[in-house]
């Protein structure tokens, strides 16, 4: 019986291990974390020098086709420059602090006069690749935004495996999410909430992904990052407001999706299984098997133009002679996000120069090879980098919400489709979309824990009883010269 009871509580510990799914990080902290930046401290806060202007903030953003954006930071005393992705799907500030062969820099902790090692150590693996590392802290400046500086907790990556890209220009990763995701547990201060506090801007900042524009090379991806406010030159029109309905990923509600107008006629609560997140750090649309297979359907019916079956799956590319793609034949595609108000909602019209990536086919300077940006995903949708090149996106993360707004970037060679934001439409479902967590399997599984362990318990009380009293016989026999052997044969 004490064998059974082990077992079950073995099983139930396995039930409820974490796996790791596509995307999705896994880690195991090697010893609890403290904070190493407490949130009700306003360390260093540095103001701006009087001699130095304040940097320009147009065009901060920098990067390669599929590889994402990233802006540059200055570190420690004297200050050393590396770049750093943003991702707003992350919540850890790590870059690179030992020699790589895919980077042309690294932050040398040695160098820097204010940096204080903490000796906690990180380990981040993620589906591919990871990296491993020590947290501590230094002064940070977005030196492309602002000379302000704030002490802020830094994961520095001494090794790695498929993290770096080799050419992408960045040396690090700029997680911009919330605590709850932080690594190695979610005592660790995120960056942006460490910036925000010790410098006392607002707590809200900005993106606006161009894409492959006329203000940089073709190659070459550019765009805007602001801190602490708005920038009007950066949006037009109406800025519309969806809720982040939780502070963890900046996850928020789609509540429909449309192709050429016409709806997918899906369930709401599909787009959103098992969440819907606004995640810079990830190029394509991702959306659950359900919704894609949908998706790919309507596209696939309402485009003339005879497309492969393997473009819809990514494996191959569709390629036109130079500047003569056929736009006018693809559809466009509306994602409906529930409005901040939940009676109603707002739509983000998308181009097909959205869902088609152009990338490099490597055989033809002339041709132009688009590779289909919309692909399946196991742990929910994900607005990734190519719907988020269409719009100005603020998070304002005071005010626990997300704003998109028409962007006032070059436009994409003008095709028939601008991207837009249309709205508001009254809504009647509420906040009924969002997925929700099936009653927690943990409280079921230590309810049956619980459960097995009385029975247990109560199988084995007689058997306890009777070894009480066979001990008490046992004593009271020796106590009159009996041996063990004549105790066991009675």
């Amino acid at each position: 019986m004490a064998t059974l009871f082990l077992f079950i509580l073995l099983q139930l510990v396995v039930l409820q291990l974490p796996t790791v799914s596509d995307g999705e990080v896994l880690t195991i902290p090697m010893r609890k974390a403290r904070s190493v930046v407490n949130r009700s401290q306003n360390l260093n806060r540095v103001p701006l020098s009087p001699t130095t202007e304040e940097p320009s903030t147009e065009n901060n953003l920098r990067g390669k086709p599929g590889q994402g954006y990233y802006i540059e930071l200055s570190m420690g005393a004297p200050p050393q420059s590396v770049n750093v992705l943003v991702d707003t799907g992350s919540s850890n500030f790590a870059v690179a602090s030992a020699p790589h062969p895919f980077i042309a820099r690294y932050f040398n902790t040695d160098k820097s006069s204010t940096y204080i090692n903490s000796g906690i150590a990180v380990d981040v693996p993620y589906t591919q690749g990871r990296w491993d590392g020590y947290l501590g802290t230094d002064l940070v400046a977005l030196s492309a935004i602002s000379n302000v500086t704030a002490r802020v907790n830094i994961a520095s990556i001494t090794k790695s495996e498929n993290f770096f890209i080799n050419g992408s220009n960045w040396e690090g990763i700029l997680g911009l999410a919330y605590d709850e995701i932080a690594r190695p547990d979610s005592s660790l201060t995120p960056f942006f909430d460490s910036y925000a506090s010790q410098t006392a801007i607002d707590d809200i900042f900005t993106l606006q992904l161009c894409g492959s524009t006329d203000k940089v090379d073709s190659s070459e991806l550019g765009g805007t990052m602001t801190v602490g406010g708005l920038d009007d030159t950066l949006y037009s029109g109406e800025v519309f407001y969806t809720s982040i309905i939780k502070e963890w990923y900046y996850e928020i509600i789609i509540v429909d999706i449309e192709v050429d107008d016409i709806s997918l006629n899906l369930d709401c609560k599909e787009y959103n299984f098992d969440k819907t997140i606004v995640d810079s750090g990830t190029t394509n649309f991702r959306v659950p098997v359900k919704v894609f297979d949908a998706l790919v359907h309507a596209i696939d019916d309402a485009t003339p133009v005879e497309v492969s079956p393997e473009f819809y799956t990514g494996t191959e590319l569709m390629c036109w002679s130079d500047d003569t793609t056929p736009w006018e034949h693809f559809p466009s595609v509306k994602i409906s996000l529930l409005a901040e108000d939940s009676s109603q909602s707002f739509k983000l019209l998308i181009s097909p120069k959205q869902y088609m990536r152009k990338v490099d086919d490597g055989t033809s300077e002339a041709d132009d090879c688009y590779k289909f940006a919309i692909t399946t995903s196991s742990s929910g949708s994900v607005i990734g980098a190519v719907i988020m090149e269409g719009f100005y996106v603020i998070f304002d993360r005071h005010n626990k919400r997300i704003g998109f707004a028409a962007s006032t970037c070059a436009e994409r060679e003008a095709t028939y489709v601008t991207p837009q934001v249309m709205g508001p439409y009254p809504h009647n479902n509420s906040t009924g979309c969002a997925y929700e967590v099936p009653e927690s399997n943990e409280t079921t599984l230590m309810a049956v824990a619980y459960a097995m362990a009385s029975i247990c318990a109560i199988c084995m009380l007689p058997l306890l009883v009777m070894l009480f009293q066979c001990y008490r016989k046992g004593s009271k026999e020796k106590k009159y010269g009996c041996d063990s052997e004549n105790l066991v044969h009675q």
